[in-house]
């Protein structure tokens, strides 16, 4: 992950924090690190892990892809991927797998 990554990350954990009216011990404590680990991911000079981030995440009432890409997860997404997914399952009924065979 690049510097500028981190920092916009880190501003993004900073700013659900504060929004959550939680200081840096109080995650530090709940998520058992130093109050300096927090510091560090708000400051941009490291990130949590992603087991960590899915803790910040339920903690500030925020879907962790809200904390990553600044945005929330978009439905028309899961649409996309919710008809790909059926226009499989139709080809596999029909005995095709979607694969092509060769003789």
């Amino acid at each position: 992950m690049n510097t500028n990554a981190k920092q916009q990350i880190g501003a993004r954990l900073r700013s659900a924090r504060a929004a959550a009216g939680l200081s840096q011990k109080d995650m530090a404590e709940a998520l058992m690190v130093s109050r300096q680990v927090i510091s560090k991911w708000e400051r941009g000079d490291s990130a949590p892990t992603i087991p960590q981030l899915a803790e910040l995440a339920a903690m500030y009432c925020v879907c962790a892809h809200t904390l990553i890409f600044g945005v929330p997860y978009r439905d028309f997404a899961m649409g996309r991927l919710m008809s790909g997914w059926l226009k499989l399952a139709e080809t596999q009924e029909d005995g095709h797998d979607g694969r092509e065979t060769t003789n």
